[in-house]
């Protein structure tokens, strides 16, 4: 009897439940229950949580009612671009920045709550920036030189100042201290056919410029390329530490035409001789850039300008991998081996990278940066004085230059690495080429012996498998001085055995999955040998290098074929058993 007389209670339930007034049951919605089963709002800053209003037998109504206390917290998401909410102004390179306010009460936050606009302020031109980049009248005899200020995002304004002094009559010796000196080339931007210039002043430069006309020769209607100006420091080996002035300037040049230029201080009337030079097609895929590494001649720099006499005119540019001067901490070493070879530095452009000679051995402060015009990627920081990395398109090829000092144990920074990977991500070029100082595979002490090769090991580490996942093509190294050619090297450091194929008398590697790592000696007075520990499992090569080596490699569509040689009696010698090639599939 109890369990029918239970079941029935639970059916009356049922029927009270339903919308047909089965057992005449009305609703009567005014029960305050307050349970999450009838919650309506949460609790806020501005009111109470509010509940529905509830029948005896569990039906929830329409109506709320409130209950508790407020919620003390407030919730910062409201995005709301007010004055009353403003943190910093707007700029012209960055929209404001405002403090979130509380999506109820409409509070102002605070710290780390705010959100920046994406509409940018207007252009203030108030600095007074003497860049030559923002001249409105050249000086004269009577008045200094006009200048637009400017603002921090480089605009111009309408509004101008007066810097400098008039024109006069210069001494020699005033003249002299502003001719340009250490002057270099470089291939700033293949992408726009525009090249970088690069060189020094012991005074302070009055008007530098660039003068370039088409033609052989430099007409009266050149074109005159404004250039930045910097201070920079120095020693010599006397132990005396002295200031200079670094020139840097980017000038377009029309690819297949013959330019005429010159370095030169319009108002001191003092300058280079005028340099002809014949620009190449940087969009060509048929080229021939020369590797060379480590010109540190501890005699100067003439070692480094016999190998520069045999490839001038015969490439179209160099791939420096470091160690550019043996003392870079002293300007004689880099008059000796940049200035004193101005004839074929001034007409071949230098890609290059910083050696440890360059940045941490004997050395100044930002050595690449202050010899040579590179872009500045990444944002790094050339003021460390550590080096540069930076990358460049040459035809079909991509050439990624890298900054083996820029971290303890020569591994490549956080930051560099972070770059590096995009670079590779992206690349879509057919030849993929890898410049760097410290060697991954040599054959050398600091490749191979024990008690040197710690850096090697950890780039290995670092680098290798990441190289052989995008498919590097070639790794070209300095810092040993020998002369070596690995196996293709694949993931985990395995070497990969390959395919030749004979064309016009070169063995030529068919489509070789893996990495091939290259050293081509010194292009300087201190040849090496390998070293007893040298894996020979590793290498298809490995000899001991000549002085003033180096190597040519020319890119013909989807060939590319290395020579490695040295010079000889005033001749280009090739190595034995040093030229070979890749050829890929189309």
């Amino acid at each position: 009897m109890k369990k029918h007389f239970l079941k029935g209670i639970a059916f009356a339930l049922a029927v009270c439940a339903l919308p047909v007034a089965g057992c005449g049951h009305k609703h009567d919605f005014s029960g305050e229950v307050v349970s999450k089963k009838y919650l309506c709002t949460e609790a806020t800053c501005i009111a109470p949580a509010t509940y529905y209003y509830s029948c005896e037998c569990g039906e929830k109504g329409t109506e709320t009612f409130q209950s508790g206390e407020k919620d003390l917290r407030h919730i910062y998401t409201e995005m709301v671009e007010d004055e009353k909410y403003l943190k910093t102004e707007a700029s012209c390179l960055e929209g404001a920045v405002y403090y979130k306010a509380c999506v109820y009460c409409g509070k102002k936050g605070y710290g780390n709550k705010t959100f920046q606009s994406s509409t940018l302020g207007a252009h203030n031109p108030t600095i007074e920036n003497p860049d030559w980049a923002y001249v409105k009248e050249e000086a004269t005899k009577t008045s200094a030189a006009t200048f637009y200020k400017s603002c921090v995002c480089g605009a111009v304004g309408e509004e101008t100042f007066t810097h400098g002094e008039p024109l006069r009559e210069y001494t020699d010796e005033e003249k002299a201290a502003r001719m340009p000196t250490t002057l270099t080339v470089t291939l700033y931007d293949t992408e726009n056919s525009v090249y970088g210039f690069t060189y020094h002043t012991e005074a302070k430069p009055l008007r530098p410029v660039i003068q370039v006309s088409k033609g052989d020769s430099l007409s009266n209607d050149f074109e005159e390329y404004s250039c930045s100006v910097e201070v920079a420091s120095s020693m010599n080996k006397a132990g005396g530490t002295f200031n200079y002035y670094l020139v840097k300037a980017e000038v377009p040049m029309e690819d297949l035409s013959t330019y005429t230029y010159r370095a030169y201080d319009k108002y001191a009337d003092v300058g280079t001789d005028a340099v002809t030079v014949e620009t190449k097609d940087l969009q060509s895929e048929s080229f021939t850039f020369a590797h060379v590494s480590d010109s540190q001649s501890t005699s100067g720099g003439g070692y480094f300008s016999q190998v520069l006499e045999q490839l001038s005119g015969n490439v179209d540019f160099l791939l420096h991998t470091g160690d550019v001067v043996e003392y870079s901490l002293y300007e004689e070493d880099w008059t000796s081996m940049v200035h004193n070879n101005f004839t074929y530095l001034s007409k071949m452009p230098i890609m290059a990278i910083a050696g440890n000679h360059d940045a941490i051995y004997q050395a100044g402060d930002n050595e690449l940066y202050e010899h040579f015009n590179y872009p500045v990627v990444n944002g790094q920081d050339t003021d460390s004085g550590k080096g540069q990395y930076y990358s460049f398109t040459y035809g079909n090829a991509k050439f990624i230059m890298l900054n083996t000092n820029a971290s303890s144990g020569a591994r490549v920074d956080e930051d560099q690495l972070r770059w590096l990977k995009n670079e590779l991500a992206s690349n879509t070029a057919t030849w993929t080429i890898v410049g760097l100082h410290q060697p991954m595979y040599s054959p050398g002490r600091y490749g191979s012996s024990p008690d040197k090769n710690s850096q090697s090991l950890l780039l290995r580490a670092q680098l290798g498998d990441l190289f052989a996942q995008y498919g590097v093509d070639l790794v070209l190294q300095g810092h040993d001085h020998v002369l070596s050619r690995t196996y293709p090297i694949g993931e985990n450091g395995s070497p990969v055995a390959e395919t030749w194929k004979e064309v016009g008398g070169v063995q030529y590697s068919q489509d070789p999955s893996g990495v091939i790592y290259l050293m081509n000696g010194p292009a300087s007075d201190q040849y090496r040998i390998p070293v007893d520990e040298a894996d020979a499992s590793l290498y298809s090569y490995k000899k001991q290098s000549n002085t003033r080596s180096f190597a040519t490699i020319t890119i013909e569509g989807n060939r590319l074929t290395v020579s490695a040689q040295y010079v000889s009696d005033s001749k280009a010698m090739p190595y034995a058993d040093a030229t070979w090639g890749i050829e890929k599939s189309a």
